[in-house]
């Protein structure tokens, strides 16, 4: 493929990524409307206008807050001021700058359209940084952006004012730079760096300071969390089933006993470079939690959201979705019988007690707590949405026929990448990360979609693989008939 051309295709998908999501959100901007003006009870409707989504609206509140200077809470009765970290209401915030008090909220729509379309980009790249810029490398690339800048549901969030586009992005980087620091260590793909003995070259001799690696990743990983603050322990969760990965690869393919010295320096390299990263997240988040220790005496990593989304998938009326009508319960509760010193910041309290009423319902119905896991991983993963809003026909036709088939492929593809031993098989993380999160707290579709691209990226890779493998056939066999055609009219000649 040429670069003339693999450019022209890369600006073709671009395009028709961003058409995609303007012309999604000019629709469901106008369905929102539609809906808040015909509805005595929209989904949420606020002074600033509607919302289909409640968490949109204290995005919405927060972001007002940081472009004006004022107070960081929102809710005018609760104050919430630790719930919510400021990663996403930081990027709303330059359109109250641009557009005063009540900024139209089809402008934050075009800003997520803009994030959807960086995405597919830097799906592209992932692809290219895990197999390569080999013409076999840049299909996978083209297909799997491809795929991403047509998937409806990825660019029915870009425009829903919800923080899991810019998530996106920056989790796209953070997975980026951690195949490329893990390959510079020897570790992936595990296939293509195991030197036949110890004196062979390879990376792992290098001198190169293990601290640009990790600042890095520390970087993307600390936006990610900002964003959204359950992604906080996926950088160590993906270390180390790369780790286990790597070394169970080796014993099993070169039937050793014990790890080669290589091996070691290895997985002694990768671990400190994500031990040192997540110190620097730490520090890069310790503004953040500096703030909150001023406000509540207590040092809060990420938000006091942990009782209330705890709560929300483990208590006895759960269904697996979100019903977060209990907090205002809770709420008065606190305020009528405090659960520890009323000097202890109220946030504070009211996750406690939140936090301590799901553990102790979790206790005493394991059974309950294992059914409710299986439902909330149907949710997660199933091919139809299960919420009301999205139980049309149509609608439920065209996330199926969107879905099922990347799913389905995806899969075929991993198992393919594992015999292969490709590094493609990292791929599996971000998903398995969602699925072990949302097993717990509250599932649905809408959390899927942040990590579908990893689906995309292997489907793309098992249609590559026969794209490659039968267009060559084909080709000949076109080229056989044609030469033996050419041979038959000449001896009739």
């Amino acid at each position: 493929m040429s670069k003339t051309l693999s450019r022209s295709i890369w600006l073709f998908i671009l395009t028709l990524a961003l058409l995609v999501r303007v012309g999604v959100g000019i629709y469901w901007n106008s369905i929102v409307e539609k809906s808040a003006n015909q509805s005595t009870n929209p989904p949420s409707v606020s002074k600033d206008g509607p919302f289909f989504y409640g968490d949109s609206d204290s995005y919405w509140k927060l972001a007002r807050t940081i472009a004006f200077g004022r107070p960081y809470e929102f809710d005018e009765t609760r104050r919430w001021q630790i719930f919510r970290t400021p990663g996403y209401p930081a990027i709303l915030a330059p359109l109250f700058w641009i557009y005063g008090e009540t900024p139209p909220t089809f402008a934050a729509r075009m800003e997520g359209a803009i994030f959807g379309t960086i995405n597919v980009v830097l799906v592209g790249w992932l692809a290219l940084t895990i197999f390569g810029k080999s013409d076999r490398g840049r299909l996978i690339a083209l297909l799997a952006s491809l795929f991403v800048a047509l998937d409806p549901t990825e660019a029915l969030q870009s425009v829903s004012i919800l923080s899991e586009e810019p998530f996106m992005t920056f989790s796209l980087l953070l997975n980026v730079e951690f195949v490329k620091t893990a390959r510079r260590f020897g570790i992936l793909p595990s296939s293509k760096t195991i030197p036949e003995d110890d004196k062979t070259p390879n990376a792992l001799s290098s001198n190169d300071s293990l601290f640009p690696h990790s600042i890095k990743l520390a970087f993307f990983n600390a936006a990610a969390i900002y964003l959204r603050p359950s992604w906080y322990y996926f950088l160590p969760f993906a270390s180390c089933f790369v780790l286990l990965v790597y070394v169970l690869s080796l014993l099993v393919r070169r039937r050793a006993e014990k790890l080669p010295s290589y091996a070691k320096r290895g997985l002694l390299k990768l671990g400190l470079c994500v031990v040192f990263a997540h110190f620097f997240t730490v520090a890069l988040l310790l503004p953040w939690a500096l703030r909150n220790y001023r406000i509540s005496g207590k040092l809060v990593i990420t938000t006091l959201q942990m009782g209330a989304s705890l709560y929300d998938g483990l208590n006895p009326d759960a269904t697996g979705a979100s019903e977060m009508s209990f907090v205002d319960r809770f709420r008065q509760d606190e305020l009528n019988e405090p659960s520890d010193s009323e000097e202890v910041h109220f946030e504070v309290r009211l996750d406690k007690r939140m936090k301590s009423a799901a553990i102790e319902w979790a206790n005493s119905h394991k059974f309950k707590v294992l059914k409710l896991a299986c439902i909330k991983f149907y949710r997660l993963w199933s091919p139809t949405p299960r919420e009301q809003s999205f139980s049309s026909p149509f609608l439920k036709f065209i996330l199926f026929v969107s879905y099922a088939p990347i799913l389905i492929f995806g899969l075929l593809g991993l198992l393919r990448t594992v015999r292969q031993h490709d590094a493609a098989y990292f791929l599996v993380v971000p998903p398995l990360y969602i699925s072990l999160l949302h097993i717990v707290f509250v599932s649905s579709i809408r959390y899927r979609v942040p990590v579908m691209y990893c689906f995309s990226i292997l489907a793309s890779y098992l249609l590559a693989s026969v794209v490659i493998k039968v267009v060559p056939e084909i080709t000949r066999q076109m080229s056989t008939s044609l030469a033996w055609a050419h041979e038959s009219r000449n001896k009739n000649a």
